[in-house]
């Protein structure tokens, strides 16, 4: 796919990282030229003190006075005036000698012996000699702290070149995953269900494509589920009907006999549709009840007092008429088992899609368990067989509505994929879990736990 260069996000990057330079070079200027204010008063006062001391040693030599000056000049680049009492100049190293003081300038300096201003320009006004009667004065400009150097220029232009760099690299890390995953949610949108965003990251924005990879993924299972919905239900539509309409065409024709030998296969093939019928709307019906719930809570269900003993043995004498070739073994271990809170239609359904599941998949004359045990607050139902089991690659997918693991169209084993979600469905609405273990081969085994009813004497929830 071409990547075109990202333009606002990398204009939002260069702009901030440069407004980040400026202001790092904005807050280190002010705190240099801060030190420099604050520190040069009190140094120019004790540079220019130290200078008036060694310089009364001289008053009388004025040859030897202007030559102290001028080396202060020259070394130190010191502008420097030197002045008596009167006004009159005794030395200076520089063209324009620093005007004379006022009257009052002098009675101060003379009670101060130091005077400085704390703006520019920075004079020092120093009585000579230190201490005593003041026989001469001298005005001090210091030199000024160096200026810029003269590669500044060069040295931004390195500074501005390598953000400029950096903000390119940052921005296209960020907008090429960002350009994919859009991309890949464009095409998906528009039908392709097969589009990914391709990108493999550890930070938040590989996991955002993580996180859209996998809605995916699950979006296009469920829809490929459903497709498999439509097909298995037209077949399991068509043979019945198809099959009511020879009859009724034999009828038509005056073939009694013939049309009666055909009454046991429609009303078997009516049994069917109504029970396929029962779990497309069943489960719609949870559905619809857990969405409209707020929160996602269990949908109401018709509750009442259910014997679990009663429920074994009407499920267990269910199994035995409808598959009489296989055996059941029926085992209620632990003493009696407890009254349940539930709703017994949807409770056998859900034990009697097991126990089908279970003849469907396993060979005639197999044999086939139902045990119950009481559990501390509850029951443990499990069913187990020894049947043709179920590859791992589909266990993860078995409570997804509309899956098969078998995906043959068998009258003997057809269905939708519905029996193993509707089951797990109606024990989660009634507060219990649902387990599957299986091994190609050697069987499947599906524990159950309900929640046992409220003790006597607590009112009902749920009802």
């Amino acid at each position: 796919m071409k990547t075109r260069l990202p333009g606002r996000l990398l204009l939002r990057i260069y702009l901030v990282g440069l407004a980040q330079l400026l202001l790092i070079a904005f807050a280190f200027n002010l705190a240099r030229r801060y030190a420099e204010e604050g520190n040069r008063p009190r140094f120019s006062e004790r540079a220019a003190a130290y200078a008036a001391s060694s310089w009364a040693l001289f008053l009388d030599e004025p040859g030897k006075l202007r030559e102290v000056v001028d080396q202060a000049g020259q070394q130190l680049r010191m502008q420097v005036t030197i002045r008596a009492p009167d006004g009159q100049l005794l030395a200076s190293n520089i063209p324009s000698p620093h005007p004379p003081l006022s009257s009052e300038e002098l009675r101060r300096l003379e009670r101060e012996r130091t005077l400085s201003n704390p703006e520019p320009p920075h004079l020092v006004r120093v009585a000579i000699p230190k201490t005593g009667a003041m026989r001469a004065y001298a005005l001090i400009d210091l030199p000024k702290p160096p200026g810029p150097p003269p590669d500044l220029g060069i040295m931004l232009a390195v500074v501005l070149g390598c953000t400029a760099i950096t903000s390119i690299v940052f921005a296209r890390s960020l907008a090429v995953p960002l350009q994919k995953l859009a991309a890949a949610a464009r095409a998906f949108g528009a039908g392709t269900l097969s589009a990914r965003t391709g990108v493999r990251r550890r930070d938040e924005l590989g996991q955002v494509a993580e996180a859209f990879d996998e809605m995916a993924e699950r979006i296009t299972h469920l829809l490929r589920s459903q497709k498999e919905l439509l097909a298995n239900v037209s077949h399991e539509l068509r043979t019945p009907l198809s099959r009511i309409r020879v009859a009724l065409d034999l009828a038509n024709e005056g073939d009694a006999t013939l049309a009666r030998e055909s009454l046991a296969d429609i009303a078997e093939d009516l049994n069917e549709l109504e029970r396929l019928v029962s779990d497309v709307l069943t489960a719609a019906r949870l559905d619809l009840a857990t969405e409209q719930t707020p929160g996602g809570a269990t949908p109401p269900l018709r509750r009442e007092l259910v014997e679990a003993q009663t429920l074994v043995d009407k499920a267990a004498a269910r199994f035995r008429a409808t598959h009489p070739s296989h055996r059941l073994e029926v085992h209620v271990e632990g003493g009696t088992l407890p009254v349940l809170e539930a709703d017994p239609v949807l409770l056998r359904r859900a034990l009697d899609n097991l126990l089908d599941n279970a003849g469907k998949y396993s060979d005639p004359q197999k044999t086939v368990w139902l045990l119950a045990r009481p559990r501390e607050h509850g029951l443990q139902l499990e069913v187990r067989d020894e049947g043709i089991g179920i590859e791992a690659k589909d266990l993860p997918h078995l409570f997804t509505p509309f899956f098969r693991s078998d995906r043959s169209r068998a009258r003997k084993t057809g269905g939708v994929g519905l029996g193993l979600a509707l089951s797990r469905r109606i024990i989660v609405a009634h507060g219990g879990t649902l387990t599957l273990e299986s091994q190609p081969d050697q069987g499947t085994t599906v524990r159950i736990t309900l929640p046992a009813a409220p003790e006597t004497g607590q009112p009902l929830t749920g009802t």
